[in-house]
């Protein structure tokens, strides 16, 4: 008997010793090998194990996690009652804005705006209700009880909704007018709780090397959840991931494949408004500069094609939301009698820090606003174009959120709102500073000051906007904004370049720029008896000379190259454009700019 088992165990050891060498040297049968035991269903083979619990949003593409969850969660134990962050409602087109001076929440999106005291008082659309809502504040946010919300009958205007009965623990906020996307998970399917766990798990089960860590393939997987299939919500949130929320209130990831994304499907349970054109037809507009006081109308030309004109007859005076107005009532019957809507500009004058003390104080935001809507409707302006420049960066919240609540009150009158902003990129307080995806859903039209490419203290000259940048600056735009939105700016001026050598840095050129208008323009040319030149990378004609010292450089703008670039109206589908500024151009501009943006006038 003894010798039998001897015998036994031998050939075990021999045939272990053969097996070892057999896939030692075949390494395509030894990791074969490998995932057929684990698809084994061996007991202790998964490990589930529970994240903390969370507060959490599924905002379009990602889970945003509330940095104030342990907080969040203490305040909902103590009150009974579901606490989110009001910036979520973003995503409903609905921004708000805490005044701590006065301590209250200002609230505003497309169909209401709500004001929320400290003290709990509510009040939607200016009547107040019975209703009572304690806000809370940690640091810069602000959260609001779910339950009391609720109660409100314009809830659902707002499309947050609380996803109930998470066996997970996490407390998870949803959006009515978000087109998630439902993925049937398969049976088995496991869910990680990041991609850094998943990719783990592959290399365990592919690694080459050792290639015969047997004890490995029994070490229990750390995953989240072995899902039993059915639905989940899915999105795509990374280049090898998808993340879904399972039935059970999972929050993980999974790993995305062809077939998965495949049998992804778009659900939505509600639509914002729908928004359409205020004008049925293409926009013509000219900025009318009003400095010092207003044009004489009789010596205001013809402008055929001109559909809409802007005076700059306002500007934010001061931090408590006064306004300075240069209105002419001559200049109004003139627009009139030919036709034109006004949508009279104002601005803040370029002041940053006034602007920055203005947008953080809700009354003199709401004095703002109540004086423009005033001006609007006793002067009969069909519109606003608001030219608000110059931001500070960390501003650009708040700035959104003024435009919104603006937006609302004009709503209420049917006049139209614009506004004037840059190009994307740049610099953080000149362009940065305005979030042209999200104003862009806002306002009826963004009108985008395609100039000042090379500015008056560019470091080195070049045109105030050649084709190429003008071009790449809408496409990007209308990537993020409807192109029916969208107003392209055309330069009705440019500047004259002076450079000399530099006696400070080697091999360096010194800068200095003169603006000038199209009719000074050609007097210059005449007076340096130039012969321009097409400069076919910038589409625009140039010149330069010697004068002393200096290395003159002209870019020239004239009728021709402003209608190349109006063509980028329809090729991109745009709403049409705006000149800066009207006294710059010569009567040629005018049929020259209607014959695109209309079509030919016989």
């Amino acid at each position: 008997m003894k010798k039998t088992k001897i015998t036994i165990l031998t050939a075990l050891l021999a045939l272990t010793l053969v097996v070892t060498a057999v896939l030692s040297i075949n390494i395509e049968l030894n990791l074969r090998i490998r995932r057929w035991v684990q698809q084994l269903p061996a007991p202790g083979s998964y490990e589930t194990y529970e994240t903390s619990p969370q507060v959490a949003y599924l905002g379009e593409g990602s889970v945003h996690v509330e940095p104030y969850t342990e907080d969040l969660l203490h305040i909902n134990g103590e009150t009974g009652k579901t606490h989110f962050n009001v910036y979520w409602l973003r995503d409903s087109l609905y921004t708000h804005h805490y005044d701590a001076v006065i301590g209250q929440v200002n609230l505003v999106g497309p169909e209401h705006f709500i004001t929320i005291s400290d003290e709990g008082e509510v009040t939607i659309d200016g009547d107040q209700q019975s209703d009572r809502i304690l806000p809370v504040h940690r640091g810069e946010s602000t959260f609001l009880p779910y339950e009391d919300l609720a109660a409100l009958d314009i809830f659902d205007t707002l499309g947050i909704r609380l996803q109930e009965g998470a066996e997970s623990g996490h407390v998870i906020f949803s959006n009515d007018y978000l087109p998630y996307q439902r993925l049937e998970l398969e049976s088995g399917q496991l869910i990680f709780e990041d991609m850094e766990q998943m990719d783990a798990y592959r290399e365990k089960r592919q690694s080459l090397e050792p290639y015969l860590q047997w004890r490995s393939i029994w070490e229990p997987i750390q995953i989240l959840e072995k899902s039993s299939g059915g639905p989940a919500l899915a999105f795509v949130s990374g280049e090898e991931q998808i993340s879904v929320v399972t039935e059970k209130g999972t929050i993980g990831v999974i790993r995305k494949t062809d077939s998965r994304l495949a049998s992804m499907e778009t659900i939505q349970t509600a639509r914002l408004p729908d928004w359409q054109p205020p004008l049925d037809e293409s926009i013509m507009l000219i900025w009318e500069a009003v400095y010092s006081r207003n044009p004489d109308v009789d010596t205001l030309p013809e402008m055929p094609g001109v559909n809409v004109v802007s005076p700059t007859w306002y500007a934010l005076t001061d931090e408590s939301g006064n306004v300075s107005s240069m209105v002419s009532n001559p200049y109004i019957r003139w627009a009139r009698d030919n036709g034109y809507q006004i949508w009279a500009l104002v601005s803040n004058e370029f002041d940053i820090d006034r602007t920055h003390e203005f947008l953080k104080s809700a009354d003199a935001r709401e004095r703002f606003i109540d004086r423009m809507i005033d001006e609007a409707l006793t002067h009969g302006y069909e519109g606003i174009n608001v030219d608000f420049e110059h931001i500070y960066m960390a501003d650009r919240d708040r700035l959104t959120h003024f435009i919104n609540e603006l937006a609302w009150a004009m709503r209420q009158h049917d006049l139209i709102l614009s506004m004037d902003v840059t190009v994307m990129g740049g610099s953080d307080n000149w362009s940065k500073c305005y979030d042209h995806a999200y104003l862009g859903r806002i306002v009826d039209y963004m009108v985008i000051m395609t100039y000042d490419e090379h500015w008056a203290a560019s470091p080195i000259s070049g045109p105030v906007a050649s084709y190429g940048w003008v071009e790449r600056g809408m496409t990007e735009l209308t990537k993020v904004v409807d192109p029916d939105r969208l107003v392209m700016g055309l330069s009705f001026y440019t500047r004259v370049w002076r450079e000399r050598p530099s006696t400070e840095r080697a091999n360096q050129m010194v800068n200095r720029s003169t603006a000038i208008g199209m009719e000074a323009q050609a007097n210059f040319i005449e007076n340096n008896d130039l012969t321009p030149f097409w400069d076919d990378e910038s589409k625009l004609y140039y010149a330069a000379f010697i004068d002393e010292e200096d290395l003159v450089k002209i870019w020239i703008e004239n009728a021709e190259t402003l209608s190349i670039r109006a063509g980028l109206v329809h090729e991109l589908g745009l709403a049409g454009i705006a000149g800066w500024q009207r006294s710059f151009a010569t009567d040629d501009v005018w049929p020259a700019l209607r014959d695109v943006v209309f079509g030919s006038v016989d």
